[in-house]
Parts: C-alpha cells; sequence; structure tokens
C-alpha cells in the first residue's frame, strides 16, 4: 500500500467508524447497517494491522551526510596532497560518531569508513615522506659541513 493508499485507508476507517457510532446511536438502531460497518471496519482494521507501518520519506537528523566528503577528501590525500589526510582522517572519525549517536543518516557510513582510512593511509604517508625529509636535511648538512 502506498503512503497515499494508506491515509485514505484510515481517514476511511474513521468515517466508517463515525458512521456506526451514528447507527448506533440512532434510535431505530439499523441493525444491517451497523452488522455491514462493523464487518467493513474490521476487515480495515485487519488490512490496516497488516500493512507496514508508513516510514516517514524523510527522516531528520542533526547533521546532514558527510560521507561522501570524507570519502572525496580521502581519496584526494592519497592521489593529490597527503596533507589532506589527517583531516580526512578526523573529519571521518566525527562522522562515524554522529552516525553511531543518531544525529547523522548511517546510509554515509561506508564512505566515511573506507575515506577516514584512505586519510589514515595518506597521514602515514605524510609522516614516512616527512621523517624521510628530516633525515635527508640531516645527511646533507652533515655532509655540508665536512
Amino acid at each position: 500500500m502506498y503512503r497515499d493508499n494508506l491515509e485514505a485507508t484510515f481517514a476511511r476507517a474513521e468515517q466508517l467508524q463515525r458512521e456506526l457510532d451514528q447507527a448506533q446511536s440512532q434510535s431505530e438502531q439499523d441493525k444491517q447497517r451497523i452488522a455491514a460497518l462493523t464487518a467493513q471496519l474490521a476487515a480495515m482494521r485487519q488490512a490496516l494491522a497488516q500493512s507496514p507501518r508508513p516510514q516517514p520519506a524523510f527522516q531528520s537528523f542533526m547533521y546532514a551526510s558527510r560521507g561522501t566528503t570524507v570519502l572525496v577528501l580521502g581519496i584526494l590525500s592519497i592521489v593529490l596532497c597527503s596533507l589532506m589526510g589527517p583531516i580526512a582522517w578526523s573529519m571521518g572519525t566525527e562522522e562515524l560518531r554522529r552516525i553511531d549517536m543518531g544525529q547523522a543518516p548511517p546510509l554515509g557510513r561506508s564512505s566515511a569508513t573506507a575515506g577516514r582510512i584512505c586519510g589514515i593511509i595518506a597521514s602515514a604517508l605524510l609522516m614516512l615522506v616527512g621523517g624521510l625529509f628530516v633525515i635527508g636535511m640531516l645527511v646533507a648538512m652533515g655532509h655540508h659541513h665536512h
């Protein structure tokens, strides 16, 4: 059942209940009408009980998903610029925390995780390259002084 059909069915069930109440309150007590309305209402309640509860079309979260942003930053940190690595790492960690707390949509989890991992790799490469650079400078300075 589509959302609109479901709402229409709920509205019709309420209408039937009002008609049933009205028929029961009238002095002549139209027994046939009461029986028909009762049967219709029972059938409708059964259909409603079996139908899945409508999920809200848009569940609101405190924050929009940043999973894709984290993933793009993570990939760029490996491909272009390792300096983006720590940013992707920290943003990914924060995004996963928000998802776990229900503040951000869970659909961004895989992208945030992948971007965070890329950020960690880029950060490690950055430290490695930085370390090699420092060692290289020290060696060069050592050779310079002789």
